[in-house]
Order: structure tokens, then C-alpha cells, then sequence
């Protein structure tokens, strides 16, 4: 499985409002970027060390580097992150999630993170100037 089908689940999820299912929506576009970004770093020659979290792994590697791809990508991550983190955390009122659009929001947050790394991926020169910023950062 790759990640971008935890965005079928978020989809599914939006289709049966509630509460619930609207973070539970946040938390899986979360997820469904965090996997592709993990699998794009595995692809460009960064594999996820053992005993590290994949949390922390991806998320420097796609903030620190100097390169607009991968901050972009870095940006749209961390947006998802803090929203989970509402989502599966502060529970005593619904906040953001009173309704759909922080959800919707957030699907479509990552739907464009990843259509971002597959243009990358695309475009060999993209691609060596993200590899190239991410091993500069992390050498």
C-alpha cells in the first residue's frame, strides 16, 4: 500500500459527517503525506534509519533543505501535523472541527503536496536539485 490511499479513507470519512470522521479525515491526509514524502526520501536515496521516527525523519527533511520543492512539500506537512495533532488531541470542543472545512482543507493540503513530489520525481532536474538540498542538509 502507499500512503496517497489513506486519502480514499479521508474522502470516505468527509462523505459521513461528523465530528469524529472530520479529524479522523485530518489525521489520514496527515498520514497519507508523511508516507509518500517517507517514500520519496527512500526513492532519492535517504532511507529511513532504524529506530528513528518517522515523524521527525521526514519532517526535517522536507523543512531544513534550501530548495521551494521541498519546503513547499516541508509547509504542507507541517500544516497537516498541527492539525492532527488538534484533531486527535484537544478533544474538550470540536474548535476547528465544528465542521467540514478544516477536513476538506486538509485533503486537499496533501492532494497537492503529493501531486508536487510526483512532478518532482517527474522532471529529472527538479529531482537532482531536491536530492542534491536535501544531502546538503543532511550530509
Amino acid at each position: 500500500m502507499d500512503g496517497r490511499a489513506f486519502l480514499q479513507s479521508a474522502r470516505h470519512l468527509l462523505a459521513d459527517p461528523s465530528e469524529s470522521n472530520w479529524r479522523s479525515a485530518a489525521g489520514r491526509a496527515y498520514y497519507a503525506l508523511l508516507h509518500e514524502c517517507r517514500a520519496a526520501l527512500e526513492r532519492w536515496g535517504f532511507p529511513l534509519l532504524p529506530r528513528e521516527s518517522i515523524h521527525s525523519f521526514v519532517r526535517v527533511r522536507f523543512d531544513y533543505p534550501a530548495n521551494s520543492d521541498v519546503r513547499q512539500v516541508g509547509v504542507a506537512l507541517g500544516r497537516l501535523s498541527l492539525l492532527r495533532n488538534a484533531a486527535d488531541y484537544r478533544l474538550a470542543s470540536p474548535g476547528k472541527f465544528a465542521g467540514a472545512a478544516e477536513a476538506d482543507a486538509a485533503v486537499q493540503w496533501a492532494e497537492k503536496a503529493i501531486d508536487l513530489l510526483d512532478q518532482i520525481d517527474a522532471d529529472p532536474a527538479r529531482r537532482a536539485a531536491a536530492v542534491a538540498a536535501v544531502r546538503q542538509a543532511f550530509p
